[in-house]
């Protein structure tokens, strides 16, 4: 089976969806922060209870927070990227890759089919996941 013919196969969920940090909406961007360094993750997913309602990425900081030292103490609500663009778990990596490709995002939220945060897909998982199956071809 080739690298391409096994992403279409592969379902999103089979990945390493674990790189990131559930922070809850109201949150200072402090406290988001100091909780994505505490974890060594570059994503933080924002919800309302149950519900994803945001994205706050290593990017947002650096363009939105790093030189406005203001916006430390406010909610992270007024910085996060709201309704993020989601896959769902049962979507094939490759479709997942693509879209990833094309909107040229780090960090895409995983939903299951009812609608709950499962992970966070990075292309790093995907890339783990070739080397782990793929050794020869990835090295």
């Amino acid at each position: 089976m080739t690298l391409e013919s096994n992403l279409q196969q592969e379902k999103v969920k089979h990945l390493d969806l674990s790189n990131f940090t559930k922070v809850e909406s109201g949150t200072s961007v402090r406290d988001t922060v100091e909780a994505m360094r505490k974890a060594t993750h570059h994503c933080a997913i924002i919800m309302a209870g149950d519900s994803l309602i945001g994205i706050f990425t290593d990017r947002d900081i650096l363009r939105k927070v790093v030189d406005v030292p203001e916006t430390w103490e406010q909610p992270i609500d007024q910085v996060m990227t709201p309704a993020p663009i989601t896959v769902n778990s049962n979507d094939p990596a490759d479709a997942a890759l693509a879209l990833m490709d094309a909107e040229h995002f780090r960090n895409v939220p995983v939903l299951n089919k009812k609608g709950q945060v499962i992970g966070n897909l990075t292309h790093y998982a995907i890339i783990k996941y070739l080397a782990d199956h793929f050794p020869e071809s990835v090295y």
